[in-house]
Parts: structure tokens; C-alpha cells; sequence
């Protein structure tokens, strides 16, 4: 190897307390991997798939029905990435009941199936993670024995440099394909089955810190389950309803402070109930605790722009608001991602343990923004997309970014900005207010107030719309190309009574006066914060222009980081991930 990792680890006088906390964790953690294998192992089917063969095999369980399962589905290999780290994973941890007709059969598949490498970054950790424990586990095999014509040790190297390069970029200027409500589960499956079974000790401390990096980063977002703030990629389904995305699993495995998610998918986390890795207690702690309110501000990177654009990764800027009963968050706008991105939300708790959204979008979709991000001829682009994302071009949808929109947030308080093109093929915004809102009033000022849970909201658009109902939500749509809005959000103990809440934002000052003529607001908060707002990117707090270059990639009271390294704390535990010496460090001090 060409070094050896260190582990350090420095303790004061408060261990005892410290390792206590970490066994009670460790305990709780396991009984959450019983009852999800049991959960999922008794879903009953025709065919197992590998989620639910690993599974039943880690209990025990109709042993000669996963034979027979497994082989059937070596024998019809489909879905690429997304059938082979399954495979691989289901492979791995059932290695010990397998026949030697199913060890030979399995290799066999890396010979004769060719996986697609994918288009997305998830799509290229699942191949190499997948790639590299076949290489791994037939170490010796020549060119002749793979589909892709090369050898054992070739495919190891291609799959080691990949992840180590995406360990690097990632910690360097972030996720291009970040905080996805979906994806997350893909990242964090994968690494998982690579923890458990990657028997290079280099690669695999980088796994475990790669682990300890997303987690962290989910954990600063996460509210009761949900992953809050801006995303990169989102789906309807989860914009409708939070808590059945495919982090919520992860979420209720790791953090442990939701009910059992029934409703969420249970593929990928098979791989959290099957696991040896354990998270540290410090980032359970910073996902549950919301004991006070907080700012979190991260900096990710825009996926590969291939045309259209001057720079490869022009970086992303997150702001999000977090407290125990709701989050504000952000992106700062544009396209940042092609088709389901999600740019700002408010997201609040409401009837004990659920989770709902509201949130303003530009229903956009050109042949250009996906140029932006594809290799294809841009005339069939847009009807491709549609085959598999089919709500893409709809003048109704609720996900996607807008190169015509931008954002500025200051905790509690955000101003949307929008300048539509004449040509754009859809010249409104659409307002999302869900059904679980137990209050919306419009005041005749313009001001809209509602109450999700215990969140206060109030939302003021800049131009008037008309409303409709629909299934999940009341939508506001507004026909004008120079628009807009500010959120407020507050919690409601901070008030006295509901009427105190909206007197005091209407007490707030709102200039809209260059709106039409120059796209820029001026806001005084009901905080006293002065907010003015250019399109696209002028943005001044408190007479103090607001510099976006000089973000690290994490900055909260919890976890900071830039460059490679990342500083987690929680109650006098410290834990660091430098990937620039590759190293975990770990100090528990007194209180």
C-alpha cells in the first residue's frame, strides 16, 4: 500500500459518559436492523428480489427459497447498475449459503452481461462499487473471463481510481448530484456494501469516512425524517409527501427518532439493516437535536456542464433555517441540475410525526437546459426525457429548476425573484400551499398567512394569481413575468397568539417599486433585517453586500468543513474526516 491510514484518538476525563451514550446507540441501532430484516423479509412476492434474499439469508430464513430465487435471477440479468450492487451486495452477504452452482453462476455474469455505465453520479458509484468487489473477489481472472475484456486487476484499478477521485472531488467542492431526497439511498446502499465487504484497508477507511461525510450533511438537514432545504434531484411523489422518499429509511435506521417507515422504499436500506458500520453517536445527535435554531450554509457543485455554459462545476450555494418545528431552505437558484431539481421550501411537522411542504416554482423545460447536462442531439431531448420523467414538460408540474429564478435567504426570510423570457413556454409561477395547512387566510394587504403544525407562514407574492384545488394542495398561479415573493416563517410559541404573528408581519416593509423596471425588491423583515434584491445576483443585507465566493463547503454550529476536511461536534464530541491525510480523528472533552 502506498500509506498507512491513522486513527487517532484523544479522550479527557469524560469517556465513561461518552462510551455510555455510544453503547446505548449501538444497542437501539441494532434492534432498528432486526425489525427492518424481519419487516422486509416478510413482505411476500413471487420472486424474492436481492434486498429480500440478503435479508431472509441474515435470519436464518427459507434458505433453499433464496436459492432457488438467486439463481433464477443470475439467470436473467437486467437493469445494469441497479441489478448488479444489488446482486453483488445479496451475493456477499449470503456467501456462506451459496452452492457451488451459484458461486460459478454468479461469475458468469460478469462475464457475459455488460452493465451501462449510467449518465448520472449515482449511476457511477453504484457500477464501480459494484465492479470493484467482483474484482475483488475473483482477483485473478484474465481479460477473457469479464464482458468488458479486462482483467481482474484492471477492473480494480478502474473502480479504485474512480471512487477514490469522487471521495476527493466530493469533499473538495461537493456532490454535483447532493442532497437528493431519493438518491441518498443509492450513495449510502453502496457505500454500505462496500464497507462491509472491500478488503483493501486503505479504500476501505475512505469508505467508512466517505460514510461519516453524507451523513453529516444529511444530519444538518434533517427534520422528523425528512431531508429538508433545496435538492438537486427530488421526485413529485416526494414532494407530495416527505416522508416516503428513499432517505427516510436511512433516516429512521441511522438517526432513530421516526416511526417505522412502512411507506418509504425498503430496497437500498436492506443494506443499513445488514451492515457493520456504525454511524457516530456525535451525528445522531446533531440529526435529532433541534433544541435551537440554527443557520446551515453548504457549497456543492453544479453537475458537469458539457455546453451552454463557461465553467465545468460552477458551485451551488445552500442556506437553510432549521428548527425544531420547521426549515427554511434554499438553493440560490438557476439551473443547477436538469429536470427534478427542488430550489427552496418551507418544510414543517405537523399531527406528532408527519412532514409537508410549501414552496413556489417556474414550470420550465427547454431542449437547452438539458443540452446544458446531455451528450444527445437537442431536437429529440426533450421527448426522450419525457419517456421517463413524464412530467418534465408539464405546465403543472412541481419539481424542476428555472434559469429564471434566484433566491435570497436570512434565517427565517426569503425573497423569490423571477424574470421570465418572453419565449419561455410556460409564463406563470405556481404557488404550492398543501391541505395539511390548518390555517390560510388572505389579508387584503396581500399577505398570505398560513399555520403547518406550529410553524407560522407567511407568504406575500408580488403579483396577484388565481387559485385552484387539487388533491394535495391549493395551488396559486400568477401570470406575470416580472414576479416574486417573500416567506416568512416563524414558530408559534414565539407568539402570543396567531393575531400577534400577522400583526407583527404586517408590520414588515415592502418595496416593489423597481419590480417591473429593474427585478429588484427591498425588504425589511418583521425582525428588522434590510434584504435588497437584484436579479440575478445582487443581493445586500443590512447595507452589506452579501459574498457568496468565500463559502466554505460547511458552515453550522455543528459541522464546518472546507478543503477536504470536516469538523463534526456535538456536546464536547469532536469527530474529523480529512481526506487530505486520510485520517478520522476523534476527541471527547469535558463540558
Amino acid at each position: 500500500m502506498k500509506y498507512l491510514i491513522p486513527i487517532f484518538f484523544f479522550f479527557t476525563l469524560n469517556v465513561s459518559g461518552a462510551e455510555m451514550s455510544n453503547s446505548s446507540n449501538k444497542q437501539a441501532f441494532e434492534l432498528r436492523q432486526k425489525k427492518m430484516l424481519q419487516y422486509y423479509s416478510a413482505i411476500d412476492s413471487k420472486r424474492s428480489n436481492f434486498f429480500q434474499i440478503a435479508a431472509r439469508l441474515k435470519l436464518g430464513q427459507e434458505i433453499e427459497r433464496c436459492r432457488t430465487d438467486f439463481m433464477a435471477r443470475l439467470e436473467e440479468p437486467s437493469g445494469d447498475m441497479f441489478y448488479n450492487l444489488p446482486m453483488m451486495g445479496a451475493y456477499l452477504h449470503g456467501r456462506d449459503f451459496w452452492t457451488p452452482e451459484i458461486h460459478a453462476k454468479t461469475r458468469h455474469v460478469w462475464k457475459t452481461y455488460f452493465p451501462y455505465r449510467g449518465d448520472t453520479e449515482n449511476h457511477w458509484v453504484m457500477w464501480h462499487a459494484a465492479l470493484l468487489l467482483a474484482a475483488e473477489t475473483w482477483p485473478d481472472l484474465p481479460a477473457s473471463e469479464w464482458a468488458n475484456g479486462r482483467t481482474s486487476q484492471e477492473n480494480f484499478d478502474d473502480a479504485a481510481g474512480f471512487l477514490n477521485s469522487w471521495f476527493n472531488t466530493t469533499s473538495t467542492i461537493g456532490q454535483g448530484e447532493f442532497d437528493s431526497p431519493d438518491y441518498i439511498q443509492v450513495y449510502l446502499g453502496s457505500l454500505l456494501v462496500l464497507y462491509d465487504f472491500v478488503q483493501d484497508p486503505v479504500l476501505k477507511q475512505r469508505v467508512e469516512m466517505a460514510l461519516h461525510w453524507l451523513l453529516a450533511d444529511y444530519a444538518v438537514d434533517y427534520l422528523g425524517g425528512a431531508y429538508t432545504g433545496g435538492h438537486s434531484r427530488i421526485y413529485e411523489r416526494e414532494i407530495i409527501n416527505p416522508l416516503r422518499d428513499g432517505g427516510v429509511a436511512f433516516g429512521y435506521m441511522f438517526f432513530g427518532d421516526t416511526p417505522f417507515p412502512k411507506d418509504a422504499p425498503l430496497g437500498f436500506p436492506m443494506f443499513a439493516a445488514l451492515t457493520n458500520y456504525r454511524l457516530p453517536a456525535v451525528i445522531q445527535r446533531i440529526a435529532t437535536d433541534r433544541s435551537k435554531p440554527y443557520v446551515a450554509r453548504e457549497r456543492k457543485r453544479v453537475r458537469n456542464v458539457i455546453r451552454f455554459g463557461d465553467e465545468l462545476n460552477p458551485p451551488v450555494y445552500k442556506y437553510n433555517y432549521m428548527t425544531r418545528n420547521f426549515s427554511l431552505g434554499c438553493l440560490d437558484g438557476g439551473l443547477q441540475q436538469p429536470i427534478q431539481i427542488h430550489t427552496w421550501s418551507v418544510t414543517y411537522r405537523y399531527d406528532g410525526d408527519k412532514v409537508d411542504n410549501l414552496f413556489a416554482l417556474h414550470p420550465y423545460y427547454s431542449a437547452r437546459e438539458l443540452g446544458m447536462f446531455f451528450p444527445e442531439k437537442l431536437k429529440v431531448m426533450v421527448a426522450e426525457v419525457v419517456k421517463s420523467k413524464g412530467t418534465y414538460n408539464k405546465e403543472d408540474k412541481w419539481t424542476g429548476g428555472s434559469p429564471y429564478e434566484r433566491t435570497f435567504q436570512h434565517k427565517n426570510s426569503i425573497i423569490v425573484l423571477y424574470d421570465l423570457a418572453e419565449d419561455t413556454p410556460y409564463k406563470h409561477l405556481d404557488y404550492y400551499f398543501p391541505k395539511s395547512l390548518s390555517k390560510k387566510e388572505t389579508d387584503e394587504s396581500g399577505w398570505i398567512f398560513a399555520q403547518g403544525g406550529s410553524a407560522y407562514i407567511a407568504v406575500r407574492p408580488f403579483k396577484p394569481g388565481d387559485w385552484s384545488e387539487e388533491k394535495s394542495c391549493s395551488r396559486l398561479r400568477s401570470h406575470h413575468l416580472r414576479n416574486g415573493l417573500v416567506t416568512e416563517v416563524a414558530d408559534a410559541s414565539d407568539f402570543p397568539s396567531w393575531e400577534a404573528f400577522k400583526a407583527k408581519i404586517l408590520q414588515s416593509s415592502l418595496d416593489l417599486s423597481r419590480l417591473d423596471s429593474n427585478v429588484e425588491v427591498m425588504y425589511n423583515t418583521s425582525s428588522g433585517d434590510k434584504m435588497k434584491f437584484r436579479f440575478p445576483n445582487h443581493r445586500i443585507l443590512n447595507n452589506k453586500k452579501v459574498d457568496r465566493t468565500v463559502a466554505p463547503l460547511f458552515e453550522s454550529p455543528h459541522v464546518n468543513g472546507n478543503a477536504q476536511v470536516l469538523h463534526i461536534s456535538h456536546g464536547g464530541e469532536e469527530l474529523t474526516i480529512d481526506f487530505k491525510n486520510d485520517a478520522i480523528t476523534k476527541r471527547i472533552q469535558g463540558k
